[in-house]
């Protein structure tokens, strides 16, 4: 399989994925340092700095998409839909998001300072805001949220995914189980293709 990981920090971490040491794996992340890092670790790999929002790749030529606690940091509609432009018909993405515990507990230690509460405070609103509406609102360009089954699951259908599975299977630790969410980008019909030609002529 081709796979794309988004957010891949320094290349490792692919545990549990479903993948294997023969595929192709083409890494992104945001931070120059941590591609640096990576390329060192793992020279037969593809690394590329980009956003997540933004991705430097043709459309549907990946198999699999994988955000490893990327995604609550991104405008998660919009990743949604790059995810999606640049997988193949078929294509899944797998997807390891911040419950709502992790992020009382990110809010619990950011006492006694001001600021890193507020943010906190935000933070869990827009969880909130996210879980009803499927789209996380932003503060300065930040749009870090909590997820919940329905709000990961309405962002997704609204992205062009369907056939959603989820299971908690991954801990960031023994305390903060990571929400695992699986979907398949959806093959358009013939309806919906003659449709979208109609639009584009």
């Amino acid at each position: 399989m081709r796979i794309l990981d988004v957010g891949c920090g320094t290349g490792s971490g692919l545990k549990g994925t479903g993948v294997s040491s023969s595929d192709e794996i083409v890494g992104v992340d945001i931070q120059f340092q941590r591609l640096k890092t990576a390329r060192l670790n793992l020279p037969t790999r593809k690394f590329v700095q980009a956003q997540g929002e933004v991705l430097p790749f043709a459309n549907e030529v990946f198999d699999l998409a994988l955000y490893k606690l990327s995604l609550p940091y991104m405008n998660l509609p919009l990743a949604l839909k790059e995810a999606c432009r640049v997988l193949t018909p078929g294509g899944r993405i797998y997807l390891s998001l911040h419950c709502f515990r992790f992020t009382l507990h990110e809010l619990t230690i950011s006492f006694p300072k001001p600021k890193a509460t507020l943010f906190r405070l935000w933070v869990m609103l827009n969880g909130v805001i996210l879980h009803f509406t499927g789209r996380p609102a932003s503060v300065k360009g930040k749009y870090e949220s909590f997820q919940t089954v329905r709000g990961i699951s309405i962002a997704l259908r609204h992205a062009g995914f369907g056939d959603i599975s989820v299971s908690k299977p991954f801990t960031i630790s023994k305390r903060f189980p990571s929400l695992i969410v699986q979907a398949r980008k959806l093959v358009a019909t013939s309806h919906e293709s003659g449709r979208v030609a109609r639009q584009a002529a």
